[in-house]
């Protein structure tokens, strides 16, 4: 859950729409439909972050600083601490509680805003570290911005001859690009994270394969139709080219309570139910099976 070019930042001022990049209206759109997290564009140069002073991160200055993930994870060690502060027994947050959910939460970066644009606009932006920057609250990713530059579109987008836009022949070519720009951006990634955790190669890039997977499920969702996100995730994972480690598992699924939800069989696992004090497990852990799914399902509130 991916190359191209320029740096992102924090701009407070609005975008003018004379000077707007069409990218921005995308991502404007995406914004308003989804509030899982918030997603907008810092327009110009100038509007760079600052490691130093912003609350926005830099994928480029994250990835080249040696101490940004291991800090992360103890801000996740925290907040889980936090959460299970009614547990008697005071143990630590497992390493692989902390590694699981960085190596997830990080890849929703890339993933989330190529899946939303993919989904609603038929738009793939280079999703290079460079143009991409998130925010944490104060552990989990809260919201994620790009600084527009190379797109690639179908023929037929208004835009399609904008200087930025990269026209392909069809939506297959057009979800082959999402594809490949959220492989490049975790590959970058892995190369930096994988060796600060004991996650083979495998599990890493099973990782990947299921935020994408996920993401465009979210898209279809946010819009209206999960089925619609269903039929995006098999059109851009394909037959799962290597390295992702499967084709989309989207699939429905009816609770013990006779109700159907819309879930995927995860290759990956993100262990919560490794910390003292967690009940269940989530509905979608690869550790269970369709039955115990299914009860775990049923015994949550329909969103």
């Amino acid at each position: 859950m991916p190359q191209a070019v320029v740096p992102v930042g924090e701009s407070p001022a609005a975008v003018q729409p004379r000077c707007a990049h069409p990218l921005a209206a995308s991502i404007a759109t995406a914004d308003r439909a989804v509030k899982l997290l918030s997603f907008r564009t810092f327009d110009r140069t100038s509007d760079l972050p600052n490691a130093q002073s912003s609350q926005w991160i830099r994928c480029d200055q994250a990835l080249a600083d040696p101490d940004f993930f291991p800090r992360w994870r103890g801000q996740v060690a925290q907040r889980l601490t936090e959460q299970q502060s009614h547990v008697s027994e005071q143990t630590q947050v497992p390493e692989k509680t902390t590694g699981g959910y960085v190596l997830q939460w990080y890849l929703v970066v890339p993933s989330y805003l190529g899946a939303l644009l993919f989904h609603c606009a038929r738009r793939v932006p280079s999703l290079s570290p460079r143009q991409l920057s998130f925010r944490l609250d104060p552990a989990a990713v809260e919201g994620v911005a790009l600084q527009p530059g190379r797109f690639w579109c179908l023929p037929d987008d208004p835009d399609a001859g904008h200087p930025d836009a990269v026209p392909v022949q069809d939506e297959a070519a057009l979800g082959a690009i999402l594809r490949c720009q959220v492989i490049a951006h975790a590959t970058h990634f892995l190369t930096v994270y994988g060796p600060m955790v004991r996650f083979g190669s495998r599990t890493q890039w099973a990782a990947v394969t299921d935020v994408l997977d996920s993401a465009l499920l979210l898209a279809g969702r946010s819009f209206g139709s999960p089925q619609a996100g269903a039929a995006d995730a098999r059109l851009v994972l394909a037959g799962g080219e290597k390295p992702l480690t499967s084709g989309s598992t989207i699939r429905q699924l009816t609770d013990d309570r006779g109700r159907t939800h819309w879930t995927r069989l995860r290759g990956s696992c993100c262990f919560l139910y490794a910390p003292p004090g967690v009940e269940r497990p989530c509905a979608s852990c690869p550790r269970l099976n369709d039955s115990e799914r299914a009860c775990v399902f049923g015994t949550l509130d329909r969103a």
